[in-house]
C-alpha cells in the first residue's frame, strides 16, 4: 500500500537466552558431581590416580586436558559469532539512521508494490536537507499531478531511525550478508529474518554515506511484498536546495501518555498496543475543519502502521474506495491491496495506513472497534485524506 501512501513509515529488551540457561544448568550439576567426587579423588590420591580420576569425573578420558564439554563449547562458540554477526548488522543500521538525519540529498524513488491483485508502481523526487523532514513529491505516473491535488496519495521514503533499529533488534534477526550495487553506487547488504529464519527484508546502504538505496520486504510467506529504490541519486546540500516549497499542512502537536489516557477518558477509543510485535513510535493531534484528528504510529522496525481516529461517521458508498471484507469485518479501501482503509464505528472514523504484510494489516485491522452502522459526511476522508502526508517515522 505504502507505494503510493507515504512513509516506509523504543526499546525492547530481549528475553533470556535459553542457551545461556542451559549452560548455567550445566555449571550447577558439574559443580554438583565434583563436589561428590571428593572422596573419590582422594582415594585416588592414596594410589597415584589423582590426575586420570579428576579427569574422569569431569568428563574428560584420563590423562587428557582441554573443555570440560565439547558441546557446551561448541555451542558457546557458534552463539558469539551469531551475536557478533548481529550486532554488526544492526550497528549498520544504526549508522544509516544517523544517515538519514545528517545526509543532505536529492534523489528519485521507484516504489513498486506486489499483491495478489497485481504490481503497481509509483514514482517520487526527494529532497532532504541535514536534520530536516524529507519533502517528497509526486512524478508523474499517467496522471496529471501539476495541478497541485494535495488529496494525492503520497508514498513513502526509505529511511531509518533509531528507534526502528532497536525495535528490529528486539524482533528480527538482523545480519550482514555482503555487497552489492543500488543506483550504480557500491552498497552494503543488511539482511532481516523472522524469528523462525524466514526472509523478511534486504537494506542496501550506501558505503560511502549509509544511506538506505534500495530495500525489499517480504511476507510471512517469503513473497515480495516491496520493493523500493533510489535513483539519480544526489548529495550534498546544493542537491537538495533545489526542492519545492512545501504545501500547508494543518499544524499537529504530539501527545504524551497522560495526554492520550486523558482522551481516552473521554471516550476517544485509542488503541493500544497492536498484533504482530506493532509498539506505538509516536502519538499526534491535528485539527482539521472536520475536527480534531488523532495519529498512532506503530511499527516493528520494519513494518509500519499509522492509525487516524476522528469523530463522525462514513457513508454508505464513499467515491474513488471500494467496499471489501478483511477478517469478515467489512471496510473501505483506497487501493488494491487493501492496505490502505477506513471505516466508522461508534460515532468514529477510522483510517489505518500500513506498510506492512497483508497479514498484518489484517490483524490489525481485526483488533479495531467496528459495528456496521455507516452514517454519513464523506468529507471525513477527504480531509484524512488532505492530512496523510503520511506518518513520517524517519523525521
Amino acid at each position: 500500500m505504502f507505494s503510493r501512501a507515504t512513509q516506509e513509515r523504543g526499546g525492547a529488551q530481549l528475553g533470556q537466552d535459553p542457551l545461556h540457561l542451559r549452560i548455567t544448568s550445566a555449571a550447577v550439576v558439574l559443580g554438583l558431581v565434583a563436589t561428590g567426587c571428593v572422596m573419590v579423588v582422594r582415594d585416588a590420591a592414596a594410589r597415584g590416580g589423582l590426575a586420570g580420576s579428576a579427569g574422569a569425573a569431569a568428563g574428560r578420558p584420563p590423562g587428557r586436558s582441554g573443555p570440560l564439554s565439547a558441546p557446551i563449547a561448541v555451542a558457546r562458540s557458534q552463539q558469539a559469532r551469531s551475536q557478533q554477526a548481529r550486532s554488526a548488522g544492526l550497528r549498520l543500521l544504526s549508522q544509516a539512521a544517523i544517515a538519514c538525519q545528517s545526509v543532505a540529498y536529492q534523489g528519485v524513488q521507484v516504489i513498486a508494490s506486489m499483491s495478489p491483485a497485481g504490481r503497481s508502481v509509483s514514482v517520487v523526487d526527494v529532497w532532504h536537507r541535514r536534520g530536516r523532514r524529507a519533502l517528497i513529491q509526486i512524478a508523474d505516473v499517467g496522471r496529471d499531478n501539476d495541478s497541485g491535488d494535495d488529496e494525492q496519495d503520497p508514498a513513502p521514503v526509505i529511511g531509518m531511525t533509531q528507534q526502528m533499529v532497536v525495535l528490529l533488534g528486539a524482533n528480527y534477526q538482523v545480519t550482514i550478508s555482503g555487497t552489492g550495487l543500488a543506483d550504480g553506487r557500491p552498497a552494503r547488504v543488511v539482511v532481516v529474518r523472522r524469528t523462525d529464519g524466514e526472509l523478511a527484508a534486504r537494506f542496501w546502504l550506501d558505503n560511502a554515506t549509509k544511506l538506505p538505496l534500495r530495500r525489499q520486504i517480504f511476507d510471512t510467506h517469503a513473497r515480495m511484498i516491496s520493493d523500493d529504490s533510489f535513483i539519480d541519486l544526489r548529495l550534498g546540500a546544493e542537491a537538495a536546495a533545489g526542492a519545492p516549497a512545501a504545501g500547508s499542512r494543518p499544524p499537529s502537536s504530539p501527545l504524551s501518555e497522560d495526554q492520550l489516557a486523558q482522551l481516552r477518558a473521554q471516550g476517544w477509543p485509542l488503541p493500544g498496543p497492536l498484533p504482530g510485535r506493532l509498539t506505538q513510535m509516536e502519538a499526534s493531534r491535528t485539527v482539521t475543519a472536520s475536527g480534531a484528528v488523532i495519529e498512532l504510529a506503530y511499527s516493528d522496525g520494519l513494518s509500519v502502521v499509522s492509525v487516524f481516529v476522528q469523530r463522525g461517521h462514513l457513508p454508505a458508498e464513499l467515491s474513488g474506495w471500494s467496499e471489501v471484507a478483511l477478517r469478515g469485518q467489512r471496510v473501505y479501501a483506497a487501493d488494491p491491496d487493501d492496505r490502505s482503509v477506513a471505516w466508522s464505528a461508534g460515532g468514529f472514523v477510522y483510517t489505518l495506513i500500513a506498510d506492512a504484510p497483508e497479514q498484518t494489516v489484517d490483524q490489525v485491522v481485526a483488533a479495531l472497534p467496528h459495528d456496521a452502522n455507516p452514517g454519513l459526511a464523506a468529507r471525513l476522508i477527504r480531509g484524512l485524506r488532505r492530512l496523510i502526508s503520511w506518518l513520517d517515522p524517519f523525521r
